[in-house]
Protein backbone atom coordinates (compact mmCIF):
# COMPACT_ATOMS: atom_id res chain seq x y z
CA UNK A 1 0.00 0.00 0.00
CA UNK A 2 1.21 3.22 -1.12
CA UNK A 3 2.20 6.33 1.81
CA UNK A 4 -0.35 8.71 0.31
CA UNK A 5 -2.76 5.52 0.61
CA UNK A 6 -1.87 4.53 4.37
CA UNK A 7 -2.04 7.84 5.37
CA UNK A 8 -5.54 8.40 3.71
CA UNK A 9 -6.83 5.75 5.98
CA UNK A 10 -6.77 7.98 8.84
CA UNK A 11 -6.70 11.16 7.21
CA UNK A 12 -10.43 12.27 9.13
CA UNK A 13 -8.77 11.64 12.28
CA UNK A 14 -5.24 13.47 11.85
CA UNK A 15 -7.33 16.33 9.89
CA UNK A 16 -9.19 16.97 12.63
CA UNK A 17 -6.62 17.23 14.80
CA UNK A 18 -4.75 19.67 12.81
CA UNK A 19 -7.45 21.79 12.47
CA UNK A 20 -8.21 21.89 15.92
CA UNK A 21 -5.09 22.22 16.82
CA UNK A 22 -4.90 19.14 18.98
CA UNK A 23 -2.03 17.35 17.19
CA UNK A 24 0.33 17.69 20.22
CA UNK A 25 -2.01 16.04 22.86
CA UNK A 26 -0.19 13.07 23.70
CA UNK A 27 -2.78 10.62 23.69
CA UNK A 28 -4.22 11.72 20.29
CA UNK A 29 -0.98 11.48 19.27
CA UNK A 30 0.53 8.07 20.80
CA UNK A 31 -2.96 6.65 19.32
CA UNK A 32 -2.72 8.29 15.53
CA UNK A 33 0.53 6.85 14.73
CA UNK A 34 0.25 3.36 16.28
CA UNK A 35 -2.48 3.30 13.80
CA UNK A 36 -0.70 4.52 10.90
CA UNK A 37 1.88 2.03 11.47
CA UNK A 38 6.05 2.22 10.36
CA UNK A 39 6.06 5.79 8.66
CA UNK A 40 9.39 6.67 8.22
CA UNK A 41 10.14 9.91 11.01
CA UNK A 42 10.22 13.19 9.35
CA UNK A 43 13.84 14.70 8.26
CA UNK A 44 14.33 18.48 9.64
CA UNK A 45 16.91 19.79 7.34
CA UNK A 46 17.83 23.60 7.66
CA UNK A 47 18.66 24.68 4.20
CA UNK A 48 22.29 26.52 2.89
CA UNK A 49 22.98 27.22 -1.06
CA UNK A 50 25.81 25.39 -2.20
CA UNK A 51 28.17 25.35 -5.30
CA UNK A 52 29.69 28.09 -7.03
CA UNK A 53 26.99 30.60 -9.00
CA UNK A 54 28.12 31.05 -12.59
CA UNK A 55 25.20 33.81 -13.13
CA UNK A 56 25.72 37.19 -11.37
CA UNK A 57 23.15 40.04 -11.58
CA UNK A 58 22.57 43.22 -9.89
CA UNK A 59 19.19 43.76 -7.38
CA UNK A 60 18.69 45.11 -3.81
CA UNK A 61 16.99 43.33 -0.55
CA UNK A 62 15.14 46.81 0.37
CA UNK A 63 12.11 44.59 0.93
CA UNK A 64 13.41 43.45 4.19
CA UNK A 65 12.94 39.81 5.99
CA UNK A 66 11.98 36.73 3.76
CA UNK A 67 8.33 35.96 4.14
CA UNK A 68 8.87 32.39 3.35
CA UNK A 69 11.72 31.36 5.73
CA UNK A 70 12.26 32.82 9.53
CA UNK A 71 16.12 32.92 9.25
CA UNK A 72 18.32 35.59 10.03
CA UNK A 73 20.41 34.97 6.81
CA UNK A 74 17.35 35.36 4.34
CA UNK A 75 15.53 38.17 2.75
CA UNK A 76 13.37 39.42 0.22
CA UNK A 77 15.01 40.66 -2.64
CA UNK A 78 14.27 42.23 -5.88
CA UNK A 79 16.18 41.72 -9.83
CA UNK A 80 14.69 44.30 -12.13
CA UNK A 81 11.01 43.52 -11.48
CA UNK A 82 10.98 39.88 -10.42
CA UNK A 83 11.20 39.22 -6.46
CA UNK A 84 12.90 36.26 -4.96
CA UNK A 85 12.39 34.98 -1.48
CA UNK A 86 14.26 33.71 0.21
CA UNK A 87 17.39 34.89 -0.69
CA UNK A 88 20.71 34.05 1.75
CA UNK A 89 23.67 36.34 2.61
CA UNK A 90 26.88 34.85 4.46
CA UNK A 91 27.33 37.89 6.77
CA UNK A 92 25.02 40.66 8.18
CA UNK A 93 26.71 43.15 6.28
CA UNK A 94 27.39 41.21 3.36
CA UNK A 95 27.49 42.91 -0.75
CA UNK A 96 25.38 39.63 -2.27
CA UNK A 97 23.28 37.33 -1.87
CA UNK A 98 22.56 33.93 -3.22
CA UNK A 99 19.11 33.87 -4.71
CA UNK A 100 16.85 31.55 -6.77
CA UNK A 101 18.22 28.36 -4.75
CA UNK A 102 16.25 25.46 -3.47
CA UNK A 103 16.60 22.42 -2.19
CA UNK A 104 16.60 21.06 -5.74
CA UNK A 105 18.68 22.98 -7.16
CA UNK A 106 21.05 24.89 -4.62
CA UNK A 107 23.38 26.46 -6.48
CA UNK A 108 20.84 29.63 -7.55
CA UNK A 109 22.46 32.85 -9.11
CA UNK A 110 24.43 35.76 -6.99
CA UNK A 111 22.68 38.78 -6.97
CA UNK A 112 25.18 41.54 -6.13
CA UNK A 113 23.47 44.43 -3.83
CA UNK A 114 23.43 47.89 -4.62
CA UNK A 115 22.70 48.87 -1.45
CA UNK A 116 23.76 47.33 2.25
CA UNK A 117 21.37 45.00 3.74
CA UNK A 118 18.50 45.97 5.87
CA UNK A 119 18.69 45.22 9.47
CA UNK A 120 17.49 42.04 10.70
CA UNK A 121 14.54 41.38 12.93
CA UNK A 122 14.60 38.64 15.86
CA UNK A 123 13.70 35.38 14.23
CA UNK A 124 13.21 31.65 15.80
CA UNK A 125 13.63 29.79 13.11
CA UNK A 126 10.13 27.85 13.19
CA UNK A 127 9.16 28.57 9.39
CA UNK A 128 8.57 25.58 7.20
CA UNK A 129 10.08 26.28 4.26
CA UNK A 130 9.29 23.28 1.79
CA UNK A 131 8.16 19.91 2.17
CA UNK A 132 8.62 16.63 0.88
CA UNK A 133 5.55 14.67 1.53
CA UNK A 134 5.20 10.70 1.65
CA UNK A 135 4.50 10.69 -1.29
CA UNK A 136 7.18 12.72 -3.44
CA UNK A 137 5.07 15.97 -3.65
CA UNK A 138 6.97 19.12 -2.99
CA UNK A 139 5.12 22.34 -1.51
CA UNK A 140 6.51 25.47 -1.58
CA UNK A 141 5.86 28.54 1.07
CA UNK A 142 3.22 31.24 -0.91
CA UNK A 143 4.82 34.34 0.05
CA UNK A 144 1.80 36.34 -1.54
CA UNK A 145 -1.79 37.05 -1.06
CA UNK A 146 -3.87 33.36 -1.30
CA UNK A 147 -7.02 32.14 -0.36
CA UNK A 148 -8.50 30.06 2.59
CA UNK A 149 -9.94 26.61 3.49
CA UNK A 150 -11.68 25.70 7.00
CA UNK A 151 -10.39 28.63 8.49
CA UNK A 152 -7.03 27.52 7.36
CA UNK A 153 -4.60 29.72 5.04
CA UNK A 154 -3.24 28.04 1.45
CA UNK A 155 0.00 28.27 2.98
CA UNK A 156 2.05 25.81 0.44
CA UNK A 157 1.48 25.04 -3.21
CA UNK A 158 2.34 21.43 -3.86
CA UNK A 159 3.54 20.06 -7.70
CA UNK A 160 1.14 17.82 -7.88
CA UNK A 161 -1.89 21.14 -8.37
CA UNK A 162 -2.57 20.56 -4.09
CA UNK A 163 -2.26 23.10 -1.66
CA UNK A 164 -1.48 22.40 2.16
CA UNK A 165 -3.25 24.46 4.52
CA UNK A 166 -2.31 25.91 7.71
CA UNK A 167 0.81 24.50 9.67
CA UNK A 168 2.67 21.05 9.39
CA UNK A 169 2.32 19.11 12.87
CA UNK A 170 4.09 16.96 14.17
CA UNK A 171 2.50 13.42 15.74
CA UNK A 172 5.69 11.94 17.48
CA UNK A 173 8.83 12.17 15.41
CA UNK A 174 6.54 12.11 11.93
CA UNK A 175 5.04 15.95 10.84
CA UNK A 176 1.77 15.46 8.89
CA UNK A 177 0.43 18.16 6.52
CA UNK A 178 -3.27 18.85 5.65
CA UNK A 179 -3.54 18.43 2.18
CA UNK A 180 -6.06 19.66 -0.05
CA UNK A 181 -7.42 19.76 -3.64
CA UNK A 182 -9.42 22.80 -4.88
CA UNK A 183 -12.23 23.00 -7.55
CA UNK A 184 -13.13 26.39 -10.04
CA UNK A 185 -16.29 27.40 -7.51
CA UNK A 186 -15.28 29.74 -4.66
CA UNK A 187 -16.54 30.57 -0.99
CA UNK A 188 -16.09 33.52 0.85
CA UNK A 189 -12.85 32.30 2.21
CA UNK A 190 -11.54 31.32 -1.49
CA UNK A 191 -11.80 28.19 -3.77
CA UNK A 192 -13.67 25.44 -2.45
CA UNK A 193 -12.29 21.88 -1.37
CA UNK A 194 -12.98 18.95 -3.39
CA UNK A 195 -11.04 16.81 -1.25
CA UNK A 196 -9.16 17.40 2.41
CA UNK A 197 -6.78 14.52 3.25
CA UNK A 198 -3.75 14.24 5.75
CA UNK A 199 -0.20 13.17 4.63
CA UNK A 200 2.74 12.25 6.30
CA UNK A 201 5.97 14.42 5.47
CA UNK A 202 9.18 13.34 4.85
CA UNK A 203 11.24 16.08 5.12
CA UNK A 204 10.86 19.30 5.69
CA UNK A 205 13.73 22.09 4.69
CA UNK A 206 13.75 25.58 7.13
Amino acid sequence: MGQRQRVTLLGILIVSLVLAGLAGTPGTARAAAGALGAVPATKIVSFHPSGTPTQVVNGNCGMGESLALDRADAWRCMVGNEIYDPCFSDAPHATSVICDATPMKPTGIRVKLSAPLPTHGHTQGKQAWILELGDGTICGFLTGATGGVADQRLNYGCTADTYVIGDPQPVGKVWYATEVTVGSQFTSQGPKPLHIFAISIATIWK
